[in-house]
């Protein structure tokens, strides 16, 4: 092994400790941590488009390619991004960047990935809104066909 190999886990050569991030902060308890981690995953698709989709997918018949995936990809990757985030104390970006420098373009990816995302879920919300203030209203908007943008074959 040659002496001037890094050996440990993000360690980068020139870096000072002075030019160091400042450590980030930790869980308190574990149960603070499993809250967190359950808040970001049970989301709006899971209430709400989750149960459509089984029903127009074949009902029962959904579920057992869903544990499937579910079992041997999103648990497995789960558990992957949760322990390399808790064990490298770093974002999603620079975790990557800390297993191998090449693999940052991973976490970019995913980050892409989050914001468009994110775009949709907006776009869902807006519509939630649009529709909760709507309701406030005396004359509901969807309660008749005289509107402009109905049609000849608005039911």
């Amino acid at each position: 092994m040659m002496a001037d190999t890094p050996c440990k886990l993000g360690h980068f050569p020139g870096k000072k400790a002075s030019q160091a991030a400042e450590e980030r902060g930790k869980w308190e308890t574990k149960k603070e941590f499993i809250l967190s981690v359950a808040g970001a995953i049970i989301g709006l698709g899971n209430v709400w488009r989750f149960p459509y989709l089984c029903y127009k997918n074949g009902g029962g018949a959904f579920f057992i390619p869903y544990f499937l995936f579910l079992i041997t990809c999103g648990v497995p990757l789960f558990v992957l991004e949760t322990s390399l985030g808790q064990y490298t104390s770093q974002g999603g970006i620079m975790c990557w960047r800390k297993i191998c420098p090449l693999f940052e373009g991973m976490g970019y990816a995913s980050q892409i990935i989050i914001f468009y995302g994110n775009i949709s879920y907006v776009v869902i919300l807006a519509w939630a809104f649009l529709y909760l203030f709507s309701s406030f209203s005396g004359n509901l908007p969807w309660a008749n066909c005289n509107n402009t943008w109905n049609t000849g074959t608005s039911f």
